[in-house]
């Protein structure tokens, strides 16, 4: 299938920034005022450069993605297989939301149409039926059948007949979770699936779907979110992310580790065993967890040399073979650590330097291959296992 490669360069409506805290059209007695108020302060959805929210202005496909991806904390995923779209390209400000969205399960991949065509329709106005089944989607709920979900709209509905096929499962499961997010206010028994969704319902909708997720999310959505519960940590800068779940300590990565015993150029043989410790939690830079605080580093002593006054400077090098995180086997890692003294010009005019490191001091140690971790389970992983 070919594509026309298309930019859309307009700026989205959520992501026009208001300096206030609060909206000159949103009072504190709206029926939708603490969700709007909650999803402004974590980024989710913002207002109009005027101070304006506009609650019952409707929201595109694309700003609806957008906001729930942001809205359950997973907008800093990256996905390598994206899909293909004759509508929707590459370059558009929220093609990496959009993909986000389809990979975790809240939106599910395009048909081809009568056209031959797959369609996202970015730019039309999202209806509430579309909208309550992303929602739906982000979590993991007990299945139902067309049967049951009937027996659940039949006598609460005025529309029920008017729901198609594919709602009505979805739209039985948002009744049950108070989910169908109906403006109190209208004082209606409907559930308008095809009508656009208004920004102050959406506020709601996400809400309680992040509510609801933070107890029972999707499969996909709770890994994720396992993966992002660390604390504080010493960031290691160089590292990265492989994919959506290996993080990379790559080679030549410097780990600042205590090692657990005295060792002195004048004293120390070649082959002692050596053990250092991971002091405090080491953490990839957007917080998962790569190396938990006790993780135990093992090797030798490779080099030593004494230090003699004018003839020669001390040496002392370690070389690490392994590596042991908690309730994990031992796994094979390469790195190596030279101590070496403060003054490099005095070092050279003045031969004779005796080098030392002492019990609980840091001890600089440089990668000489890289360390992969799975960071939703914190298992280091073998090169053979890639």
């Amino acid at each position: 299938m070919m594509f026309m490669q298309k930019v859309y360069s307009a700026e989205p409506i959520l992501d026009v920034i208001l300096p206030s805290s609060s909206f000159t059209d949103v009072q504190d007695n709206h029926w939708a005022y603490t969700e709007i108020k909650e999803l402004q302060l974590i980024g989710v959805m913002r207002g109009y450069p005027d101070g304006k929210f506009r609650p019952e202005n409707s929201i595109t496909r694309e700003e609806f993605a957008t906001a729930a991806i942001k809205a359950l904390n997973l907008d800093d995923e990256v996905v390598i297989d994206t899909l293909k779209f004759d509508d929707f390209f590459e370059g558009d400000w929220a093609w990496d939301y959009v993909q986000n969205a389809y990979y975790f399960g809240l939106l599910t991949p395009p048909r081809m149409d009568k056209n031959g065509e797959y369609l996202f329709r970015p730019h039309d106005s999202i209806i509430r039926g579309h909208a309550i089944t992303i929602a739906i989607n982000a979590l993991k709920t007990s299945a139902i059948t067309e049967k049951k979900a009937k027996s659940v709209l039949e006598y609460a509905y005025d529309d029920f007949f008017k729901i198609p096929k594919w709602f009505l499962i979805p739209a039985a499961k948002a009744q049950l979770l108070d989910m169908l997010v109906i403006d109190p206010n209208k004082h209606t028994r409907l559930i308008d699936y095809d009508k656009p969704i208004t920004r102050a319902e959406t506020a709601v909708l996400l809400y309680n779907m992040l509510e609801e997720a933070k107890i029972t999310p999707n499969d996909k959505i709770k890994k994720a979110m396992e993966r992002k519960k660390v604390g504080e940590g010493h960031i290691l800068t160089d590292a990265y992310m492989e994919d959506e779940a290996i993080a990379v300590i790559p080679k030549g990565t410097i780990l600042p580790l205590l090692i657990t015993q005295n060792f002195s150029s004048q004293k120390a043989v070649e082959g002692e065993k050596y053990t250092a410790l991971v002091p405090k939690n080491f953490i990839h830079g957007k917080k998962y967890l790569l190396l938990a605080s006790g993780t135990k580093f093992y090797g030798h002593v490779k080099k030593v040399k004494r230090g003699h006054y004018l003839i020669r400077n001390g040496v002392l090098v370690f070389e690490n073979d392994k590596i042991e995180a908690f309730h994990q086997p031992t796994l094979h890692l390469e790195g190596i650590a030279q101590i070496k003294n403060s003054n490099s010009r005095l070092r050279k005019i003045f031969k004779g330097e005796k080098l030392k490191v002492d019990r609980g001091k840091f001890l600089e140690l440089e990668l000489l291959q890289d360390l992969r971790i799975d960071v939703t389970t914190g298992k280091l992983i073998k090169s053979q296992d890639l």
